[in-house]
């Protein structure tokens, strides 16, 4: 509901309490990823953003990771809605998921609630949600909250900043930012509308933390567009440009670079031609007629008049880049020749993968250009120099570095204390610390189990639970399967057990080894051959002899699966 910028907020009295604001960081404070805040007054709850965390490589077999939104569940009845800052999957990825157990009204801006709709799509909840797409210099009311869209200037278009104004005082999210005055996609920083909102008294600021400790400021992306065109101009071979789906003006280099060459260009990766239709539907991108060809088009053009863009910048497995450094795309192939430009640089955790795929691509007889040797990529995040004069307008009472892992926080709070903001009133928090601000102090009054919850297929569970420590497990030592004939009708061991194992030992020195372990396991049967025993005796028996003694025997720990089989 929109509603009038200079309109005082309704006053309720008699309430105690009024004017304390509690924050909960639930993700992306302490890490990268699943970004979700939580900002709580007496009667009402929005939380900003929704994202997911990719695994790292320790998370066997995990797809992404979510917030826990316990803490939410239990008090749903006080959420009045999700806001979104911009469309990164670490602010919008984890919304399918939440929206299961939280249906609230979505607020997010355009290119973010483009985005949105395609997941919930994906997913069979489009539809099913109250979706409410907003513009920069929008307001509306939450409840008996005053919420305030402003853009910056990000990797994606239609970045926001969001100013909350609550009983207890205006709280400004920067969101995701750099300042950039001449982007090459959206807007820039609107600096006009943070000083207006500032002015009026920033009661808690909370500031992207990511480049916190580089000093200096971000570089615009006009910088790389003049690196990439000449690049792709003076290449005689085919140009593959990588970077993230979307860095939609990475897209818009590309092709201003390949018309002006006299080139044509050709996505690969679905999430590139997906975004890239999403951004050209929305007019963030202009790509002129007969452009963009398919890669069959492109094979009957000489190889200098093809650029690539395509998705894999961080070594993602089913990546259109990957798939083609191991040679299993289906409709391109690297040959000598090639140029690959990797225009991102990598997200921690990234790094093995992204050389592995470098390396392919080079044992394949390409050229691999990256943001080390060249300018082919500048970030999406402030440095210092940008931090220091968002501090300097916003004045906060109160500071909350966010979106950044420990090291980074501690640098940006470091940097606002420089700036003036009382030490007392500087707060690095990590998720789940539950921070409650009035006007007179702040306090961490308690710390919300706030972990992580992982996402397998359509399987789900936190970290109480322990399949991540157990398929570690069978990823070090392997399992091993006992087979343990039982009389159906007595309960009683007949007959000799059988042994079998996955990763655990090579098949020429498993008969050996396991016919020991067979007759090491008899002898302890045999005591027990006349009894009837619960299985749940029988088991402990079997899984702890056969551990022992084949530890003894290897120094290893397998995963021990006893199984009864009834005749």
């Amino acid at each position: 509901m929109k509603c009038n910028d200079n309109e005082p907020m309704p006053q309720r009295k008699n309430r105690n309490n009024e004017r304390t604001l509690k924050v909960l960081p639930l993700g992306g404070l302490g890490e990268i990823g699943k970004n979700m805040l939580v900002l709580e007054t007496p009667d009402d709850i929005v939380v900003i953003d929704a994202g997911v965390l990719f695994p790292a490589i320790e998370m066997l077999g995990v797809d992404v990771v979510i917030p826990n939104i316990d803490y939410l569940i239990d008090r749903a009845e006080k959420v009045r809605a999700i806001l979104i800052t911009h469309g990164h999957e670490d602010h919008v990825g984890a919304l399918p998921y939440v929206l299961r157990e939280l249906n609230v009204p979505i607020y997010a801006p355009r290119m973010a609630m483009a985005i949105i709709r395609d997941r919930l799509s994906e997913h069979g909840r489009l539809g099913e949600t109250e979706l409410h797409e907003v513009s920069p210099g929008d307001t509306v009311e939450v409840g008996r909250l005053r919420v305030e869209w402003f853009a910056v200037c990000h990797s994606i278009p239609d970045s926001t900043g969001i100013a909350v104004h609550t009983p207890a005082g205006t709280v400004l999210h920067t969101g995701d930012f750099k300042v950039d005055h001449d982007p090459m996609v959206g807007d820039p920083f609107d600096f006009a509308s943070l000083s207006r909102i500032a002015a009026r008294g920033i009661f808690l600021l909370l500031s992207d933390s990511t480049y916190a400790e580089n000093e200096g400021h971000s570089e615009s992306d006009r910088v790389v567009a003049d690196s990439l065109y000449r690049l792709i101009g003076e290449t005689e071979g085919r140009v593959f440009v990588t970077s993230f789906a979307s860095q939609i003006a990475r897209v818009q280099i590309v092709v201003d670079s390949a018309e002006a060459h006299g080139k044509r260009v050709v996505l690969l990766g679905r999430s590139m031609l997906k975004l890239t239709r999403m951004a050209a539907e929305l007019g963030h991108l202009e790509i002129p007629d007969g452009m963009l060809i398919t890669p069959a088009e492109a094979s009957n053009l000489p190889d200098e008049k093809v650029v690539y863009m395509t998705t894999g910048s961080q070594g993602e497995p089913r990546s259109a880049l990957v798939r083609i450094s191991r040679g299993d795309h289906p409709e391109v192939r690297i040959k000598p020749g090639d140029t690959v430009i990797i225009s991102a640089t990598p997200i921690p955790g990234n790094e093995m993968a992204i050389y592995a795929t470098h390396d392919e691509l080079v044992r394949l007889g390409a050229r691999v250009i990256h943001a080390g040797s060249h300018m082919v990529h500048v970030h999406g995040h402030a440095q210092r120099e940008e931090l220091r004069a968002i501090l300097n307008i916003a004045r906060p009472q109160y500071f909350v570095p966010i979106h950044g892992e420990y090291r980074m926080l501690w640098a940006h709070a470091t940097l606002a204390k420089d700036q003036g903001i009382p030490q007392e009133n500087v707060f690095v928090l990590t998720d789940g610390d539950l921070l409650e601000l009035d006007a007179d102090r702040g306090r961490v009054a308690e710390v919300i189990p706030a972990g992580h919850v992982y996402i397998d297929g359509l399987g789900e569970w936190d970290e109480k639970v322990n399949v991540i420590d157990e398929r570690r497990l069978l990823s070090k030592d392997g399992i091993v399967t006992v087979i343990v004939p039982r009389n159906a009708a007595t309960g009683r061991i007949i007959g000799a057990p059988k042994i079998s194992s996955v990763g655990f030992v090579a098949d020429e020195d498993a008969e050996r080894l396991f016919t020991d372990t067979i007759e090491e396991l008899r002898n302890q049967l045999d005591r027990l051959r006349a009894e009837k025993l619960e299985w749940s005796q029988l088991e402990a028996t079997v899984r702890g002899t056969v551990a022992r003694f084949l530890h003894r025997r290897t120094r290893r720990r397998p995963h021990i699966v006893p199984v009864s089989v009834d005749v």
